[in-house]
């Protein structure tokens, strides 16, 4: 005659990984050698309580007695492991029914794959020394959490912005500087939740994350960026020396000071890094992207020449006619810029109005038929098409099987 089974889950794998005991353990007898193993390997582990409860009702009730095992991260392969050794209980022990024992919340979410194989009459979660609903809210708490996080953009406003207020409140505490280190952490706040509130955050993080991965020591800018660095670093500590020494104590000629010493250096930390950025496009044939930093740093030379003139003009260095003049020639440097590089990759830029035309917002399948979502950007080499993307999903051209009324990738 059949007979309830009492079933024990060790869905993270307690058992195998603190006492060498690994599932199914079936019987009275072997349960309570497996539950002793790993009272004395850790005898703070809930799991040696489940089973003991376990054993305690199959005793009373005269019941069969087995516990499965899974993973250590309690995840898929767990449950694929706990699916086979119930399947095996049943093709073995042929039970009329389970009576489930768990240990808690998180064990209890494999009881749908069981109610899925037999007949569960009753579950029973031991929790010792806390509340079922302490440890059902921390259990909640930690699945939200994790869920939240998976998404980088709420990583970096959950986690990652607080880590840098703390940084920034510590370095402020060590260096005696509380009230300057509030206002980076205020001003650093708003700038972040401003570029988060107008769209400018993901793009940034992206550009940035490409940036990272760019960075390789087979790579001219590689050697230009630690370059910079230095540079960077020297020019500011020059501007930082001359603000400590001037004799003025007016906050705005202090900051002129700092500004006129550290610009030259910072502008030419920026031209290298640029530079070897250049230099890596054109072996890449990245032609585009080129024309965009040659743009940029004649920008950083722009907003270089306003601030400086700026500086020297409140230090009285320099008149507002000399400043205006010295601005309108810079801007007109700017525009001939745009203009000329305009014309050196006309070809490029006509190809790439060419082709955004025909692919953005077209719609993007896989080869097993799967819609992925529409086109929301392209790059080119040359006049070639490079790559596209779709959602946050960049897909290079190597994976494109078909252009056409849908696009076709290998993803």
């Amino acid at each position: 005659m059949a007979k309830t089974l009492v079933l024990c889950i060790d869905r993270d794998d307690d058992f195998g990984r603190k006492a060498d005991v690994h599932g199914p353990v079936i019987g009275i007898e072997d349960n309570l050698k497996a539950a002793e193993l790993l009272a004395l390997a850790d005898p703070t582990d809930s799991d040696v309580n489940a089973l003991f409860a376990a054993i305690k009702i199959a005793k009373e009730l005269n019941f069969d007695i087995a516990m499965v095992t899974g993973e250590k991260d309690a995840g898929v392969v767990a449950d694929k492991k706990i699916s086979d050794q119930i399947d095996f209980l049943i093709s073995n022990m042929k039970p009329s029914d389970v009576v489930v024992v768990t240990d808690g919340a998180e064990d209890a979410q494999i009881i749908p794959i069981i109610e899925s194989r037999i007949k569960i009459s009753s579950v029973s979660q031991v929790i010792v020394k806390q509340s079922k609903e302490l440890e059902g809210a921390y259990f909640t708490l930690t699945n939200f959490l994790n869920e939240l996080l998976k998404e980088p953009a709420n990583a970096r406003l959950m986690i990652g912005l607080p880590g840098i207020i703390l940084l920034l409140f510590s370095i402020g505490i060590l260096t005696n500087q509380l009230l300057f280190a509030l206002a980076l952490m205020l001003g650093f706040t708003g700038i972040y939740l401003f570029g988060k509130g107008f769209g400018v955050e993901e793009r940034f993080f992206s550009r940035l994350s490409d940036f990272l991965k760019s960075l390789s020591p087979e790579r001219i800018s590689f050697l230009t960026y630690l370059t910079s660095v230095m540079i960077l670093i020297i020019g500011l500590w020059q501007g930082w020396h001359a603000y400590t020494i001037i004799e003025s104590g007016e906050i705005l000629a202090k900051i002129s000071v700092f500004i006129s010493e550290s610009a030259n250096l910072v502008l030419l930390a920026a031209a290298f890094a640029i530079g070897g950025k250049i230099i890596d496009e054109y072996k890449e044939e990245d032609y585009l992207s080129i024309r965009s930093n040659l743009i940029l740093l004649s920008l950083v030379i722009l907003i270089k020449e306003i601030v400086v003139s700026g500086a020297k003009f409140i230090l009285g260095e320099a008149d507002m006619i000399n400043m205006a003049v010295s601005i309108l020639l810079y801007i007109l440097l700017f525009v001939a810029v745009i203009e000329v590089t305009k014309q050196i990759f006309a070809k490029e830029i006509l190809a790439d109005i060419n082709l955004r035309k025909k692919l953005l917002k077209q719609r993007v399948f896989n080869t097993t038929g799967k819609h992925m979502g529409n086109v929301s950007d392209i790059w080119i080499r040359g006049t070639k098409l490079s790559g596209l993307k779709v959602g946050k999903i960049k897909i290079s051209e190597d994976k494109i099987v078909s252009i056409g009324d849908i696009i076709v990738v290998k993803i």
